[in-house]
């Protein structure tokens, strides 16, 4: 693992077990489809690259039944089509291999619909009709309570479902670049969260005081606003005053310029009367 990626990966990790206690070892990676099917495809080693990106702390993999379901349906649907060349039966053999990695390296989660019922109103809020079973089962599951209750990491490779998951408060991300595993750096739902979380704090004492004790420090803030008001009105007027007597006027004021007279030189001379 290249330098530059461990020492962010620390920095991740790092945020999130000071923001997100929840999100602790043994560490919980809950994979879809398509990030099995690429990992498949570009032969990388996942249980490897998972153990150096976690900093060697415990982890096991996840998946949900409905992913394998999806992989066994995309299985079928590519062996039925007559392959031109070697391609069709690359990528059924792909679906199949996928499927069989969860069902020995994975854990299964068999049932969803607890968590899929609680997030209904959310789902249907953001529109994601166009997800599938399977996105829609890893969705929820990730964002149980509004902040990844059950502290899932979520490796993918579908774009859609990716920026779905950004919106939402620790939630990390997993993807592959080729055949490099990256760990995303927080997204700024994560570090808006974070810094909301801070500001109630600095309000609260760190948690510390209760709400009647607030509400006695907001009516005590409310009256020194009030009266640094007044003093600096009083000062103000003070200040005007002092200077209508030394000036003749206010500071702002200035001194209007009147006629003294006509411009002899702009003026015709008079014509003596002839007698």
């Amino acid at each position: 693992m290249r330098h530059g990626r461990a020492k962010a990966s620390r920095r991740t990790l790092q945020f999130y077990r000071l923001n997100a206690p929840h999100l602790k070892s043994p560490y919980k990676i809950l994979l879809d489809g398509t990030f099995l099917v690429a990992s498949i495809r570009n032969k990388v080693p996942l249980w490897d690259r998972f153990s150096k990106t976690l900093q060697h702390e415990q982890f096991v993999c996840c998946v949900t039944r409905s992913t394998l379901n999806e992989l066994e349906l995309l299985s079928e649907q590519s062996a039925k089509i007559k392959p031109s060349g070697d391609s069709e039966e690359n990528n059924s053999t792909f679906f199949d291999r996928a499927r069989q990695y969860g069902l020995d390296e994975c854990e299964i989660i068999e049932n969803c619909n607890d968590v899929t019922n609680t997030n209904e109103k959310l789902m249907n809020k953001r529109a994601f009709r166009d997800f599938s079973e399977a996105s829609k089962d890893i969705f929820c599951l990730a964002t149980d309570g509004g902040n990844n209750r059950a502290a899932y990491f979520v490796a993918t490779q579908d774009d859609g479902l990716s920026d779905a998951l950004r919106a939402m408060p620790y939630v990390p991300l997993f993807r592959l670049g080729r055949a490099v595993l990256l760990l995303e750096s927080p997204s700024s739902a994560s570090r808006q969260f974070t810094g909301n979380l801070e500001q109630n704090k600095l309000k609260s004492a760190g948690g510390l005081m209760t709400s009647e004790e607030r509400k006695i420090v907001d009516k005590v803030n409310k009256k020194d606003k009030k009266k640094r008001r007044e003093m600096m009105k009083e000062e103000q007027q003070k200040m005007q005053k002092r200077s209508r007597e030394e000036v003749g006027g206010c500071f702002n004021e200035r001194k209007k310029k009147r006629a003294k007279g006509p411009n002899p030189l702009s003026c015709k001379s008079r014509k003596s009367k002839s007698s």
